[in-house]
């Protein structure tokens, strides 16, 4: 069921809302919290038994493993030890319904065999609640946990709002929310805001995302058959997938806070206007913002004092960038490009943008000279565009076609009519990146929009007043209007769109 479902949005989240206000209403916030992690495994269960059985396993587990290593105050050794076992049982559960027929196919090129395909099931969100606990655990290790219950560790794990596709959460910013508290659940401003932010997602989603989709569709869907492409439109159907993924995906992460803050749980922001950066560096700031703060705190930082302490660091300038920034960087984002999915484009995805950051981190260090910002900004998309294309592709072929059509301009035969022969209608492709270009470089994001009342659990930036500025929402008329004729258009253009794109990650 998702979110832009009918069901969803006028049986299930009504129905659960109410629970919840009982559940309150009778026993508190120890009840209310029962009640969310019980409508959080029914939410999940209805993708499918088998993946409930999936999630609840995982779960179960993780929550007795934490519990051990936390148990093991005076046996450092011990605990480290079954923090290595419990992240190894997580990554096998991971590596053989994800990964599998990956490494099958690799196999048989390798070795020259033919070992067929396992079908296996398509855990909806299992790379985020299976990463999620793995920073429970390694939190347990460094005795970083909040006592919990464990209907508050289900909250945690699989909160229905973003056990699907994020934000990837860290135990102690849900759990200082569930803990001891005595506010009232229903709340109606707190409603307002909720409802208000869900619809703000839910119109990116099924009316912008879903609108520019076809458009993207026609390139890669068209070259991975086979298809002919000019450059034009490969530069079209490559803009057209970049604003899709950004409008597709913060849709839903804005649909996930909203959700969140109805049930008085703030959730980490997933996106700040990430088109707005003028670095690569500071892209992966705004872009999949907790992602990224998950692999910076448990495999980047790790990385990154192993080479600092390194006898090979003490040898010069150049030896310690490269032990102590550079490779932490690439090694880092290859993992978190095989951690979307199990393919080459994946990790070439990955490894592309881990040595961009790596260039960038070199060139702040050794260069004294700084590009103008819209150089600067141009350099930045180039890469982030290029990534995306690898990144949508179905192989590595119809990357390099798509690829080498946008970086190998002839100046001759630039539009040769290629893809609007396979119906791409160029001509409502840009229309379509114009428009939506510039709602995203020029007008506030969500939550600068929402400002006043801030229903993220990140730090409140203090310049995002003034950025908002006629667009702050106001519990007024005109707030009320735009939200209630954005609801109406969103509504009315439900069911023509596609699931979620982070689903099948």
């Amino acid at each position: 069921m998702s979110f832009t479902s009918f069901q969803f949005i006028f049986v299930f989240l009504p129905v659960c809302y109410a629970g919840f206000l009982l559940c309150h209403r009778y026993g508190g916030w120890t009840w209310a919290t029962h009640f969310l992690a019980a409508a959080s495994l029914a939410f999940y269960g209805m993708f499918g038994l088998p993946l409930l059985l999936v999630l609840l396993g995982s779960i179960s587990f993780n929550y007795v493993a934490g519990r051990a290593i936390l148990a093991q105050e005076e046996n450092r050794g011990a605990a480290k030890l079954m923090l290595m076992g419990a992240i190894g049982a997580n990554l096998a559960l991971l590596g053989y319904l994800k990964y599998t027929n990956f490494f099958i196919d690799v196999l048989n090129q390798l070795g020259g065999t033919s070992f067929g395909h396992h079908h296996l099931l398509l855990a909806i969100g299992v790379s985020f609640f299976t990463f999620i606990q793995i920073g429970y655990l390694i939190d347990a290790y460094n005795r970083q946990l909040l006592p919990a219950s464990f209907s508050r560790y289900v909250v945690f794990a699989g909160f229905f709002p973003c056990v699907t596709a994020g934000p990837l959460v860290m135990q102690r910013e849900i759990m200082e929310q569930l803990h001891e508290r005595n506010d009232p659940a229903f709340d109606s401003r707190r409603l307002a805001i909720g409802l208000t932010m869900f619809g703000m997602g839910l119109f990116k989603k099924v009316v912008l995302a879903d609108s520019i989709a076809p458009y993207a569709d026609v390139l890669f869907n068209g070259v991975a058959a086979g298809g002919a492409v000019d450059p034009v439109g490969a530069w079209l159907g490559a803009g057209c997938y970049t604003l899709q993924l950004y409008f597709d995906f913060s849709g839903y992460s804005d649909m996930a806070i909203g959700l969140g803050y109805i049930f008085g749980i703030k959730l980490p922001l997933n996106f700040d206007s990430p088109f707005k950066a003028t670095n690569i560096s500071d892209f992966w700031r705004r872009w999949h913002i907790t992602m990224t703060r998950f692999f910076t705190n448990y495999i980047y930082s790790g990385l990154a004092m192993k080479g600092m302490r390194s006898e090979a660091s003490r040898r010069g300038a150049l030896p310690r960038f490269a032990l102590v920034a550079a490779i932490p960087a690439i090694l880092t984002f290859f993992v978190a490009g095989l951690w979307h999915g199990a393919g080459w484009t994946f990790a070439l995805y990955g490894l592309l943008h881990g040595v961009a950051i790596a260039v960038y981190l070199g060139w702040r260090e050794f260069s004294p000279s700084r590009l103008p910002d819209p150089v600067a900004w141009f350099l930045t998309m180039s890469v982030v565009v290029t990534g995306l294309v690898i990144f949508r592709a179905a192989d590595l072929a119809t990357a390099g076609v798509i690829l080498g059509n946008m970086w190998g301009l002839s100046f001759l035969g630039i539009v040769d009519g290629s893809v609007a022969a396979a119906g791409l209608d160029i001509g409502r492709a840009l229309s379509f990146i114009i428009l939506l270009g510039a709602i995203v470089l020029l007008l506030p994001n969500t939550q600068q929009i929402l400002h006043r009342d801030w229903p993220s659990s990140d730090t409140k930036p203090a310049a995002t007043e003034a950025r908002a500025g006629l667009l702050a929402w106001r519990p007024a008329f005109s707030g009320a209007f735009a939200v209630g004729f954005g609801y109406a258009v969103a509504l009315t253009s439900i069911g023509a769109g596609t699931g979620f794109l982070y689903y099948q990650f």
